[in-house]
């Protein structure tokens, strides 16, 4: 059996195809970052070169001035702890994010004590929410879930800023 001889453009467009994907390969791994069509999930594209997880979480404030995280759905809802921090580092973001901070904060409080009221939470009444920037420094079996590396005040509301407004 006799194989068809491939043309020379196409012979050419393959090595090229091989020496792109080769090649970025390489250079991803030279860089330690990955690139499309690599990687093309933005969670994934970065080498970490220590195990450090930086999060937004939520915490409320009780009558007594007691912290409380606000980590369960029920706390939460509609939202959860994964589709919450995405939407507040968007707003962050935003060139106008006080006044749209402050009122995401708010609703989350507002939402949280009304479902308290119907009995839906068992947690106590929020006199406030505060937002933290949390890092963690990773450790095995995440010993230190509890106890982040560092925690940055972003923003917060209480219901004595509410009734002023």
């Amino acid at each position: 059996m006799v194989t068809p001889k491939m043309s020379t453009r196409r012979l050419l467009i393959v090595h090229c195809v091989i020496l792109f994907v080769v090649g970025g390969s390489f250079y991803d791994i030279g860089t330690r970052q990955e690139h499309w069509p690599f990687s093309n999930y933005p969670m994934f594209s970065v080498v970490h070169r220590q195990p450090v997880l930086t999060w937004f979480r939520l915490f409320g404030v009780a009558p007594d001035g007691r912290e409380v995280a606000l980590l369960r759905y029920n706390d939460l809802w509609p939202l959860d702890q994964s589709r919450l921090p995405l939407g507040l580092r968007h707003i962050i973001d935003s060139p106008e994010s006080g006044p749209q901070l402050q009122s995401a904060l708010t609703d989350v409080m507002q939402r949280y004590n009304a479902r308290r009221a119907k009995g839906e939470i068992r947690g106590p009444e929020l006199r406030g929410i505060r937002l933290y920037k949390m890092a963690w420094t990773l450790e095995p079996f995440a010993r230190n879930l509890d106890n982040p590396s560092t925690r940055e005040l972003i923003a917060e509301t209480s219901v004595s800023q509410m009734a002023a407004q």
